[in-house]
């Protein structure tokens, strides 16, 4: 009796949990290209899977900062870990845009300041792993956001993936780096 009493409860405490199941890993990477010819990699920081809601996540963004005009790489692996069957028409985009504050929390207008921007759609089996690398400059100093998301999961939140990106002002010519 005490051994079904107790199987029971376990059950109840766990029900929740299987309820709000994740459905994505995300691994994300800004990427310091040293040579942009070859890809040769120099610094990175990597961000991992957050969730909405809460509006803007409920993990502190980490900071990349570069140099204005810099060669960089937004690197990312997406991999479904909801094992429940197939998730359809998910869609998963990125972009790089230009925020008022670092962290901040409402998303920025995509349609005013967006340095690169992409997205797909496709049906995700479980354990399907999908990801993207694309190269790109920022040419203007500021703080901006490097985001990869998912849309449309048919669940009650998504998932997604941020890094804040402080850009500096580009070395000077004769290669005295200018301040901030």
């Amino acid at each position: 009796m005490r051994l079904s009493c107790l199987l029971a409860c376990l059950a109840l405490a766990a029900w929740p949990l299987s309820a709000r199941a994740e459905h994505a890993r995300i691994d994300l990477k800004l990427i310091h290209l040293d040579h942009p010819d070859s890809g040769a990699e120099g610094e990175a920081v990597t961000a991992h899977a957050d969730r909405e809601p809460p509006a803007g996540g409920r993990n502190e963004r980490p900071l990349a900062k570069v140099k204005a005009g810099e060669p960089l790489a937004l690197q990312f692996f997406l991999t479904n870990t909801y094992p429940h069957g197939v998730k359809r028409d998910v869609t998963v985009r990125y972009y790089v845009v230009r925020e008022e504050k670092r962290g901040q929390k409402r998303e920025p207008d995509r349609r005013a300041g967006t340095v690169t921007a992409g997205q797909f759609k496709m049906n995700f089996k479980p354990g399907c792993r999908v990801g993207s690398r694309v190269t790109f400059r920022i040419k203007e100093p500021g703080v901006y956001l490097l985001r990869v998301e998912t849309l449309h999961t048919d669940s009650d939140h998504e998932h997604f993936s941020a890094i804040d990106v402080e850009v500096g002002k580009a070395p000077e010519p004769g290669g005295r780096a200018a301040s901030r």
